[in-house]
Parts: C-alpha cells; sequence; structure tokens
C-alpha cells in the first residue's frame, strides 16, 4: 500500500515525538571543567647521568644486597613530598627492593624513625628503562634549608644511571628501618633520587638552573651545598621567599654535544621543562663547548659563535614555548685554565657580547662581570677562582648568587 504525502509526514512526527533515539535530539554534553592546577613544586633536583663501568677511587657504580643512603637539602618547605627515582638513561628495568625518608640533621644522620616510601601502595618497584618513577606523597612537614635522608635496598646487582652524589653504604642487607647502622661507609655513587616535590596549598615558582660544573658547584667545598644556586637558594630562604631552587648542572656538559653527561640541547625538556612549578630557567653554558677543541685530538668539535647561539636560540623557544622565561648568565673568564686558547677567548667575548645585547633571553646575568680581573679580562680575579682558573670558589659562589638574586629578585 502507498502512503500519501500526509501520512508519510503524521507518521514522522509520531516517530519524534516518541523518542525514537535515531532521530530524538541529541543530549548536551557537560561543560568542561578545568583541572585543577597541582599543588606539587620543585623543591631539589639533580640531572640523570650515564653509568661508567669503571668506578673512580672512593667511589662505588654498582649496587647489589646494600643499602645506599643520600641526604638532599630542600631549597622549598611543605606539608607532604614526593620522590623522583631516575631510569631515564638505564637500558633495563630497575628494581627497589625498599625506600624509605626521614629527616636529617646538618652531617646526613638519620633524626627519628624514618617513615616508608611506596609506590602505588607497594614497598617494592620497578623502574621501566628509560622512565622515571613518582613515589607515592609522604606526609612529612619541612621547611626551606631542611634536609632529608634516602635510603635505597638493592636487591639484585644494580647500578643506575643517577647523578655522583655522596652516598652513605650499609652493610649487607635491608637497613631501610633503621636510624643507625653500625659500619655505614661514605662514599660517591650514582644518587637513584633525581627530585624532590613538596606540596603546598598552592604551587610555588621554581627557578631551574642548567649549565656545566660551574653550575654543579666543582670547585666549592664538597657536601656543603656553596654552589652559586644553593647560596641563591639560601638568600631566597632567609627573607621568606618562596622560590623553589632546582640545580641540574652536569660537570663536563655542554651545549651542543654530548659531554659528561647528555648535551642541553638534548635534556633540557626532561630535566627542565619536567620541573613542578618550573617559571624561569638561568642558563650558564658554552664554555666546555668553546675549550674542548684546545684538548688534544678534539680540534674537530671547535665551535663558532653563531653555533652557540644557535644552540641558545633553540632553548629559548622551547622555553617559551611552555610559557616559561629563560634568563642567561655571561660566560666567565677562563684564562689559565687546562684548556683557555686565544681562538676561544675571542668566541667567549662574542658569545657574551650576543647575550647582553640581542634582547633574545628574558633576562641577563652578568657573571663575567663580577669575576673578571679588572686588569686582565680574560681571567678571574684572584680569590674568586678555586685555583684552577675555571671554576669559583666558595667565596666566588657567593659573588655569582648575589649577582643572580640582584637581576632575578632586585635583591640589595
Amino acid at each position: 500500500m502507498k502512503l500519501s504525502r500526509a501520512s508519510l509526514l503524521a507518521f514522522a512526527a509520531v516517530v519524534v515525538i516518541s523518542g525514537s533515539p535515531a532521530l530524538s535530539a541529541p543530549k548536551a554534553k557537560p561543560a568542561m571543567v578545568a583541572a585543577p592546577l597541582s599543588t606539587w613544586s620543585g623543591a631539589w633536583g639533580t640531572a640523570p647521568s650515564a653509568s661508567q663501568a669503571v668506578a673512580r677511587p672512593n667511589e662505588v657504580r654498582a649496587f647489589a644486597d646494600i643499602t645506599a643512603r643520600q641526604v638532599i637539602r630542600l631549597n622549598l618547605g611543605g606539608e607532604a613530598l614526593r620522590l623522583r627515582l631516575t631510569n631515564e638513561l638505564g637500558d633495563r628495568p630497575l628494581k627497589v627492593g625498599a625506600m624509605s625518608v626521614a629527616l636529617a640533621g646538618p652531617d646526613g644522620e638519620p633524626l627519628g624513625a624514618p617513615i616508608p616510601v611506596t609506590f602505588g601502595g607497594r614497598g617494592e618497584a620497578l623502574i621501566p628503562p628509560g622512565g622515571p618513577l613518582l613515589s607515592d606523597p609522604v606526609v612529612l612537614q619541612v621547611k626551606a634549608m631542611d634536609r632529608i635522608s634516602v635510603s635505597t635496598f638493592y636487591v639484585e646487582p644494580t647500578a643506575p644511571a643517577g647523578h655522583r652524589v655522596r652516598l652513605f653504604l650499609s652493610p649487607q642487607g635491608n637497613h631501610t628501618a633503621k636510624t643507625e647502622t653500625p659500619g655505614e661507609q661514605a662514599l660517591r655513587g650514582p644518587g637513584l633520587v633525581s627530585g624532590v616535590d613538596v606540596r603546598g596549598a598552592t604551587q610555588r615558582p621554581v627557578l631551574v638552573t642548567i649549565g656545566d660544573s660551574i653550575t654543579e658547584g666543582a670547585g666549592s667545598t664538597p657536601n656543603a651545598d656553596m654552589g652559586w644556586p644553593e647560596q641563591l637558594a639560601a638568600r631566597i630562604a632567609a627573607r621568606g621567599g618562596e622560590w623553589g631552587v632546582v640545580n641540574v648542572g652536569i660537570s663536563g656538559g655542554r651545549l651542543l654535544r654530548e659531554g659528561s653527561g647528555p648535551s642541553a640541547l638534548s635534556r633540557f625538556d626532561r630535566d627542565v621543562l619536567s620541573v613542578p612549578g618550573v617559571a624561569t630557567v638561568v642558563l650558564l653554558e658554552g664554555i666546555n663547548d668553546i675549550g674542548r677543541a684546545a684538548q688534544p685530538g678534539y680540534a674537530s668539535e671547535a665551535v663558532t659563535a653563531d653555533e652557540v647561539i644557535a644552540g641558545y636560540r633553540q632553548l629559548i623557544d622551547r622555553a617559551h614555548a611552555r610559557g616559561v622565561k629563560i634568563w642567561a648568565g655571561t660566560i666567565l673568564p677562563f684564562e689559565g685554565a687546562m684548556y683557555y686558547h686565544a681562538a676561544g677567548e675571542t668566541t667567549r667575548q662574542a658569545v657574551n657580547a650576543w647575550i647582553r645585547t640581542s634582547g633574545a633571553f628574558d633576562g641577563v646575568i652578568d657573571f663575567e662581570a663580577v669575576a673578571k680581573d679588572p686588569a686582565k679580562p680574560s681571567q678571574m680575579v684572584d680569590g674568586f677562582h678555586s685555583g684552577d682558573h675555571l671554576h669559583p670558589a666558595d667565596a666566588g659562589y657567593a659573588r655569582m648568587a648575589e649577582a643572580a638574586d640582584k637581576a632575578l629578585f632586585g635583591a640589595k
């Protein structure tokens, strides 16, 4: 039977009114709700480094059935903390048998009963190759300049690709629940903890410093937090400031090529832009790129000022794409250092001139101005360096921290 036009229209009306799923009006979508801002902020950090098969004197590279304790000074306070463990440069899963954290005294000794650290509610953890692992939050009230002691029990033979730090190694077995372990030995070795975040009511801004040994603090008093980023953090804390400071300098690091670790260009996103709360970066890198050509066998790795500047521009663009400001420190004088050469000095001066005048960075910290000898600007003034004409001493780092504080925060 053929339906008339009137009948078809009537049928359609009935279908719509009856609410057929095929023809009913679509349901309104719920309004998009913005995710709450993170309340975690970086309070300390360091950069992963590739593990070396041969240990130096008084150094360990691998662990097995042993507890290693790492002492960390926090540069920001909070009501809880979480640990970031590194296996980004590892090529196999890394097993953690147990871990604990406690407040520590001035010499790194644990104060009070250690608190077990968990991962998804479990005491053990397996970190995948090429990745980090965040712990569950640990409820522990901490202040800026507090120290924490983190103990890790390694069940099986493990050589973490962590930054070389001072570690306290206990005799065989799991000692993570102890406040004191007889026979503990202090050595240098790879630290599994590469970052500590703290939780507050809101996220606080974080300053991340990236560079080479001068940023890491080589030449300063060992294990005393006297590098310029650490002294800057102490200045901020002394006046009640709410900025975190995270230092990801690597001794021997370079801007353009691999050195003692990955280049700044290759590690920038992982080591800098991943830090919770990162608001500003200070870049002080390039002297190892410039000086390397003077070392035997490395003439082919000579760099020009234009190449260094091109590397800087890459980091500027990557920081700005994430809404992060990036400041540059001028490169310190290095005449008298083991890899000084006249062509390198010309390159250094050209790079510094560009840093000061280009306007490409969000700001400039003129470290060269506070370090150079007025009578011979190509070298550091006596009393500033540690004796090698390359790395500052504690007093030199103090002047760098003061210069950074004035430039960044307008401190007196």
